[in-house]
């Protein structure tokens, strides 16, 4: 008896450490935007503390050591009330140009995506932004901004932040997607 408590809580905790390490508050936002975070469950993620800046409040920050790459998120529902209501075009807009450096040799690069990509991320719009952050935002050489929109929903981000391109970069573009209405 004394050996079948340790073994019990071996075998309950093991599909524990495998999950996201998700706040509370982050899954609530997920289920009300209906969207999914898709990561793969055979790499650890380490949860960090959400840096603090001017720029954007991130909701989530994730690393993956394996991949040398840092991923946050920010979740926001659409509100009518809201002076981007239904225009994420110009939200995302003002973002990057908050976000990317100043620098005169900075570059930004957008990605419209077709609408397989939509279809892929469940989305109406969405854009991917390739830039310079600023210092005070991220000290990596290179951030990548995924944004996608759906009607009725809201805006989701997935700040991606890397020094050299890992192999999962693409990979980890899809990291959030909308739920279908056939998944409800």
């Amino acid at each position: 008896m004394r050996f079948l408590l340790p073994v019990l809580l071996l075998f309950v905790a093991q599909p524990l450490a495998a999950q996201l390490p998700l706040t509370p508050e982050f899954s609530a936002l997920l289920d009300r935007l209906e969207l999914r975070l898709r990561l793969p469950e055979d790499i650890r993620f380490k949860r960090k503390p959400n840096p603090e800046n001017d720029y954007l409040a991130d909701q989530l920050t994730l690393y993956d050591k394996a991949g040398k790459l840092e991923m946050r998120f920010h979740l926001r529902p659409e509100s009518d009330r809201d002076v981007y209501y239904q225009r994420p075009h110009l939200r995302t807009g003002v973002l990057v140009m908050n976000l990317a450096s100043n620098d005169e040799d900075a570059v930004t690069t957008v990605h419209a995506f077709d609408e397989e990509e939509l279809r892929t991320y469940g989305a109406d719009w969405g854009k991917m932004y390739t830039f310079r952050p600023k210092r005070s935002y991220s000290p990596h050489a290179t951030a990548q901004l995924i944004a996608i929109y759906k009607r009725g929903r809201g805006l989701a981000y997935t700040v991606l932040l890397f020094d050299k391109a890992p192999g999962v970069l693409e990979e980890r573009q899809f990291s959030l997607g909308f739920r279908e209405d056939l998944e409800k």
